[in-house]
């Protein structure tokens, strides 16, 4: 179960790091317990779903021990936390949407037919398939994107939140987080139209 999250000073929350990333491991237990609660309230409404939310999190706080010494404390540990598991709230979504057509598919071998994508309503079956491709190049293209860029262009484009709800999400300011977005655009367009080109 996730406990309640209690304030931390930032002089504390850095000392537990410190502690924690000199192999403490009582240390990183207070972090988890002070931003436990706090990071599942996020993921509620990151991935939409109590039970997505409470796995993501917790796949978050292992993912942070992992790789504990690679943060550089340029942002606030709950910061670099969220992007963590925003991210793989992001990746669990998208297998998700995959999963359907890849069980069809296999179906559909076993039975001795071949597999095909399905076809959308009222699409063509060529339509339909130009349609996928278009969300495949997509997903590519934005995984092309540097972090936090990426991040910031999700929560904003994909997710559809407001600027204020993505600077709260990420630790940005309001102005930095429009920045962010305009460059992830601008670097998005660059890498669609490159694919555009090649075909």
């Amino acid at each position: 179960m996730l406990l309640h999250s209690g304030r931390m000073e930032p002089a504390e929350e850095r000392r537990l790091v410190s502690a924690a990333q000199s192999g403490d491991s009582e240390a990183f237990n207070r972090l988890v317990q002070s931003y436990q609660d706090q990071l599942y309230r996020l993921m509620v409404r990151t991935c939409h779903h109590p039970q997505d939310a409470e796995e993501v999190a917790s796949e978050a706080f292992v993912r942070a021990y992992e790789h504990l010494r690679q943060f550089e404390h340029r942002s606030s540990f709950v910061t670099w936390l969220g992007r963590i598991a925003t991210n793989l709230c992001f990746r669990r979504r998208e297998k998700a949407e995959l999963l359907p057509v890849s069980l069809e598919e296999q179906a559909r071998e076993e039975d001795g037919r071949p597999g095909r994508m399905p076809a959308a309503e009222g699409l063509s079956p060529e339509q339909a398939v130009l349609k996928q491709e278009m969300k495949r190049k997509i997903r590519a293209a934005v995984a092309e994107l540097p972090e936090p860029d990426q991040t910031v262009l999700r929560l904003r484009d994909i997710e559809q939140l407001s600027a204020a709800e993505t600077a709260r999400q990420t630790g940005f300011t309001v102005p930095a987080v429009k920045a962010r977005l305009h460059r992830a655009r601008l670097r998005l367009r660059e890498i669609l139209n490159g694919y555009f080109l090649e075909d």
